[in-house]
C-alpha cells in the first residue's frame, strides 16, 4: 500500500510531463527508489526520491529530455512517411485507384454537402429566427379538406396578438405582383414587390442601408426598397443610399406619389421570402378603412408571428381551436371550418407543401435524399479503400512479419497503417478540390445557384463546422482503422513460413462489402431511372389543353380602364392576326399553369340552403376556348355579347366538368341553364368544357368556374405557327406598342413557364443522375482494383489450369463467376429497397407512372452488364497469358 502512495507520489508531481515523456523516466525514478530503500532506509529513499523529482524538472535536464523524445517522435514519423510513399510508389494502380476513388468520391460530397447546407441555412440570419412561425390554414366545406394554405385573413394576425401574451410580435404581408413604375420619363417593370405592415422590418432582421427600420413602412404610400431596386431607380454613386430617402415614384397609373422611405440591403439567396420592394400596408387598407382591415373573410394575408422567450408553441397551436370557434362560429362567418396552426420558420423553405405559398420553397425530402446519396457514396469510396487494402494482405504480410521479428509492436504497426490512411486521404481531398473548383461552375448551372464553399461555410454555424470536421476525421479513421487491424494482425512465424491466407472471417467481410457497394449503387440506378421516367411523364402528358406554341404578353397596366378598353383589346386581337404565323390570340386574368383563386359558397340558386362548394375560378374573354383548344362538351362558349365594361352587367358563366359533378350533376348537359351563385350573384351557366390540367401533374383537377372578363391587368396569351418566331415576335412588340404605347413589352412562352413547375423534380433529377453515375464509377473503380490483383494472385493456378487443358473461357468464367455472384445478390436485394423508397417518394405526385417490373429490371441488367464489361480487360488480359509466363511467375 505505501509503495503505491509513492509511486502515485511520483505521478502527481509530474502530471504536467507529456504522457510519453512520463513514461520514459517514470521507471528510472521508481527503479532509484526501490535501490535506496534497500540500502539507505525509507525516509532518505523518500528524500532522494523528492530531490530527483526536483533535479529532472529543472529546465535543462527537462529539455533534454524532451528533445530526446521529439527526436524520437520525429524518427518514428519519417520512418512512417517513407514507407508510405514507398508503397504508393511501389503500388502505383492500386494507389491510383484508391486516391482516384476517393478523390472522386470527396469532390461528389464536396459539393452535395454545399447544396444541403445551403438548402438547410435559409432564414437563419434573422435574429428571432428560432421564435418566428408563420400561420397556416385549412379550410373544410362538407366535411372535405378544400385548401390547405398559408393565405388567411386580415384580422388573423392582430387578433391572435391581442388574445395571446404568448405573442410577443406579428406581422401581415401580401403579394402585390409586379411594381410597374415611373420616375420622370422612366418606366420600370418586374420589380417583385409585397405589400407589408410596419412590424415587418421588426419581425424579420434584413440589414438597412438608409431610413429608419421602425419607421419605414408606417404611413402611406410608402416604399422600402433593396440596393439593387435602388441602383436601378436612381443610379445611386459611392453607396449613399441616404440621398435616395425622400425620392418619389408613380406605381402604375396612381397619380399619387409613393415616397421611398427607406433601403435595405439585396435580400439573401437563402431567405425564403424574396423581394425588391416593399409597400406599406397602410397604402393597401387605410387606417379608416375598418371593414377590410378587420375582415373575417376577405383571404390574402400571410402572417408571422415572434413567440415570447420560453413559450411552447404547441401550447400555444392547441389554443387555436378555440380561438377558431370564437370568430368563426363553426362555418357561419366564412363558409368554412377553419383551422390554424404553427409552422416554425426553419421549415418554410424545405417543408411547404401549401397552396399560395409565397415562399422560395424546395422538396425537403430531395434535399435529405441528397444528402444520403453523399453518404452512400463516401461509403461506397470506403469499401474500395478497405477491400483494396486487406485484398494486398498477402503482400503486406511479408512486410509486417519481418517487422514483429525485428521488435516492432502492433501498436506502432496500427499506427503506420493509421498514417498511411491519412496520407492517401490528404492526396484523395487535394484531388477533390481540384474536380471541385473545375465542376464549381457547371453545378450552379444545374441547382440555379451561386454557391462555393466559402458561401457556404460564411452562412453556418461553428458547431456545424466542427461536426463537418469531426465526420470527415471519422470517415478517415473508421476507413483506415479495419486494414490496419487486419494487417498488423499477421503472426510473423506463420507469414515467414509462407502459410498465410486470407482468413474466413476476412473473405466475407470482403464479400459483404461488395454486396453492399453494388446494392447501393443499383438503388440509385433505380431511382435515376423512375425520377426520369416521371418527369417524362409530366412533361409529356395529356394536359387536356393545348400550351404549344403559344406567347404570354404581360399586360397593360399603364392603360387606363374606360368603356372603350373592351373594343381597344379586341382591335389588339384582330390585328395579331393579321400577322402570317399568328393564328388566334386570348385574354384572361390567370395563364395555364398559374394557380387560380377560389370563391367559396357557390351553390345552385334554387338550392340555397343546401350544401355549398368551394371552386377555382378564370376570368376569360369569348377567344380562349378557341385558342387554347378547348372542346365545349354542353351548351356554347363565350360570346362577344356576354362582355360588358361594367362588372354588375355580367350574367353568363361557363363551368368544367368537375364542377357539375360537384353540383351533383348526372351529365354536363342538365346544368345548362341552370343559375349558380357565388359572389354574392346568380349566374347562368352557358356552357361546359372539359376538365384539363390548369397546374402540372403534381396537382389534382379541380372544378373550375369561367366567367366573361376583361382588365388591363390581363395578359394575352397568343398561339403561332411554326414559322420565323423571332420575325413573329418583333411584329407582335411592335403591334403592342402600337395600342398600348405607354408599357413596356415583356414575354414567355406559356411551355416555360409550365415547366418551371417541374423545376426543383428537374434539378433533382439530373443531381441524382450525375451522382449517380459518379457512384458507378467509383464501384468499378473498385471492382477493377479487386478483379486485378485476383487475377495476380492466382497467376500460378490459371497456368496449371491451362497446362492441363482449359481454354480461354474457362479462365474467365473461373475469374469472374465469384464477382458476378456478388453482384447479383447484390442487385436483387436492391429491388425491394428501390420499391419502397420510390414508392414513397411518388406519393407526392398526384398523377405518377407506373411502377412496372421492367423498371426494376433494367438496373439488375445495367449494373451486371457494367460490372462485367468492367472486369473483362484484366480478366481477359490474364486468360490469355502463356502458361510458360504464368509458371515462372513466382
Amino acid at each position: 500500500m505505501e509503495d503505491n502512495k509513492k509511486l502515485l507520489a511520483i505521478r502527481l508531481l509530474t502530471w504536467f510531463c507529456p504522457s510519453k515523456l512520463l513514461e520514459s523516466i517514470e521507471g528510472d525514478l521508481i527503479e532509484a527508489y526501490e535501490d535506496d530503500l534497500r540500502r539507505v532506509g525509507e525516509a532518505t529513499a523518500k528524500r532522494r526520491l523528492l530531490f530527483n523529482v526536483i533535479k529532472f524538472l529543472r529546465p535543462g535536464i527537462l529539455l533534454r529530455h524532451h528533445f530526446s523524445f521529439q527526436l524520437m517522435q520525429y524518427a518514428m514519423l519519417k520512418s512512417y512517411w517513407i514507407i508510405a510513399i514507398r508503397n504508393i510508389n511501389k503500388s502505383k494502380v492500386f494507389s491510383t485507384i484508391n486516391i482516384l476513388g476517393l478523390g472522386i468520391a470527396i469532390a461528389a460530397v464536396l459539393l452535395i454537402v454545399q447544396f444541403v447546407m445551403f438548402e438547410l441555412s435559409y432564414d437563419k440570419f434573422h435574429t428571432n429566427f428560432d421564435r418566428t412561425y408563420r400561420i397556416t390554414n385549412d379550410r373544410f366545406q362538407n366535411g372535405q379538406l378544400i385548401q390547405h394554405g398559408t393565405i388567411t385573413y386580415p384580422t388573423i394576425g392582430p387578433t391572435m396578438a391581442k388574445d395571446f401574451p404568448e405573442i410577443e410580435m406579428y406581422t401581415r404581408l401580401m403579394p402585390s405582383g409586379e411594381l410597374n413604375v415611373k420616375i420622370g420619363e422612366n418606366i420600370f417593370q418586374g420589380e417583385e414587390a409585397m405589400f407589408a405592415d410596419e412590424h415587418f422590418m421588426s419581425v424579420f432582421s434584413f440589414p438597412m442601408l438608409a431610413g429608419d427600420r421602425v419607421k419605414a413602412l408606417k404611413e402611406k404610400y410608402s416604399l422600402l426598397i433593396t440596393r439593387k431596386t435602388a441602383m436601378r431607380y436612381f443610379n445611386v454613386k459611392d453607396e449613399n443610399f441616404d440621398a435616395v430617402v425622400g425620392k418619389t415614384v408613380y406605381w402604375g397609373l396612381d397619380t399619387q406619389p409613393y415616397t421611398v422611405t427607406g433601403v435595405c440591403d439585396d435580400i439573401p439567396e437563402n431567405s425564403h421570402l424574396q423581394f425588391n420592394a416593399l409597400v406599406s400596408y397602410a397604402s393597401l387598407i387605410s387606417p379608416d378603412d375598418h371593414g377590410a382591415d378587420d375582415s373575417w373573410t376577405w383571404s390574402d394575408m400571410r402572417h408571422y408571428l415572434v413567440l415570447a422567450p420560453g413559450t411552447d408553441p404547441k401550447t400555444l397551436e392547441a389554443k387555436f381551436d378555440d380561438f377558431s370557434e370564437r370568430y368563426f362560429k363553426g362555418d357561419k362567418v366564412s363558409g368554412s371550418i377553419e383551422k390554424f396552426y404553427l409552422q416554425p420558420l426553419k421549415e418554410a423553405h424545405l417543408y411547404s407543401n401549401y397552396e399560395y405559398d409565397i415562399a422560395k420553397t424546395a422538396n425537403g425530402k430531395a434535399v435529405w435524399a441528397m444528402l444520403i446519396v453523399a453518404v452512400f457514396i463516401l461509403i461506397i469510396a470506403g469499401i474500395n479503400y478497405i477491400n483494396l487494402t486487406t485484398s494486398r494482405a498477402l503482400e503486406r504480410a511479408k512486410e509486417v512479419g519481418l517487422r514483429k521479428v525485428m521488435g516492432a509492436v502492433k501498436s506502432q504497426l496500427v499506427r503506420q497503417f493509421i498514417f498511411e490512411s491519412v496520407l492517401v486521404s490528404l492526396l484523395a481531398f487535394i484531388v477533390a478540390i481540384i474536380l471541385t473548383q473545375i465542376v464549381q461552375h457547371p453545378f450552379n448551372q444545374i441547382i440555379g445557384g451561386n454557391l462555393s464553399w466559402w458561401v457556404v461555410l460564411s452562412q453556418i454555424e461553428m458547431k456545424v463546422k466542427l461536426l463537418m470536421l469531426g465526420t470527415a476525421a471519422a470517415a478517415i479513421i473508421v476507413s483506415g482503422f479495419y486494414p490496419a487491424f487486419v494487417l498488423s494482425s499477421h503472426q510473423p512465424i506463420t507469414v515467414l513460413k509462407g502459410k498465410f491466407r486470407h482468413t474466413t472471417k476476412g473473405n466475407v467481410l470482403q464479400k459483404g462489402l461488395v454486396i453492399f457497394q453494388f446494392m447501393s449503387a443499383a438503388v440509385l440506378i433505380t431511382g435515376t431511372i423512375m425520377v426520369s421516367q416521371q418527369i417524362k411523364f409530366m412533361n409529356n402528358s395529356d394536359l387536356g389543353i393545348n400550351i404549344n406554341n403559344t406567347i404570354i404578353v404581360e399586360s397593360p397596366e399603364r392603360t387606363s380602364w374606360d368603356s372603350t378598353f373592351i373594343q381597344r383589346v379586341e382591335s389588339f386581337k384582330n390585328e395579331l392576326q393579321t400577322i402570317d404565323n399568328v393564328k388566334s390570340a386570348a385574354t384572361s386574368n390567370n395563364i395555364p399553369g398559374a394557380r387560380l383563386g377560389r370563391t367559396f359558397n357557390v351553390h345552385l340558386s334554387d338550392a340555397s340552403s343546401g350544401p355549398k362548394y368551394t371552386m377555382s375560378f378564370l376570368g376569360i374573354d369569348h377567344s380562349f376556348v378557341q385558342t387554347f383548344d378547348l372542346k365545349v362538351v354542353a351548351g356554347r362558349g363565350f360570346e362577344t355579347t356576354d362582355h360588358h365594361a361594367d362588372f354588375d352587367q355580367l350574367q353568363n358563366a361557363m363551368v368544367n366538368v368537375g364542377a357539375t359533378r360537384l353540383l351533383g350533376m348526372k351529365s354536363p348537359d342538365e346544368i345548362i341553364g341552370r343559375h349558380v351563385n357565388f359572389w354574392g350573384k346568380n349566374w347562368t351557366v352557358v356552357g361546359v368544357i372539359p376538365d384539363y390540367h390548369q397546374q402540372g401533374l403534381k396537382n389534382a383537377m379541380e372544378p373550375m368556374i369561367f366567367f366573361p372578363a376583361y382588365s388591363t391587368y390581363y395578359p394575352t396569351s397568343i398561339k403561332i405557327g411554326s414559322g420565323d418566331s423571332k420575325a413573329t415576335l418583333a411584329q407582335i412588340e411592335a403591334t403592342f406598342k402600337k395600342f398600348f404605347p405607354d408599357n413596356v413589352f415583356q414575354y414567355s412562352y406559356l411551355e416555360d413557364r409550365y415547366k418551371s413547375q417541374y423545376k426543383d423534380d428537374n434539378r433533382f433529377g439530373q443531381i441524382v443522375s450525375i451522382f449517380t453515375i459518379l457512384a458507378i464509377i467509383i464501384s468499378c473503380l473498385g471492382l477493377i482494383g479487386l478483379s486485378s490483383y485476383t487475377a495476380i494472385q492466382r497467376t500460378k493456378e490459371i497456368g496449371i489450369r491451362k497446362v492441363l487443358g482449359a481454354s480461354v473461357m474457362n479462365v474467365v468464367s473461373l475469374l469472374s463467376i465469384d464477382f458476378m455472384k456478388l453482384i447479383l445478390i447484390a442487385t436483387i436485394l436492391s429491388l425491394p429497397i428501390s420499391y419502397f423508397v420510390l414508392e414513397r417518394w411518388l406519393d407526392g405526385y398526384a398523377y405518377k407512372i407506373r411502377m412496372e417490373w421492367l423498371l426494376f429490371l433494367l438496373p439488375v441488367v445495367l449494373i451486371v452488364v457494367i460490372a462485367a464489361l468492367t472486369m473483362s480487360f484484366q480478366i481477359i488480359k490474364t486468360a490469355l497469358t502463356k502458361p510458360a509466363d504464368t509458371l515462372k511467375y513466382e
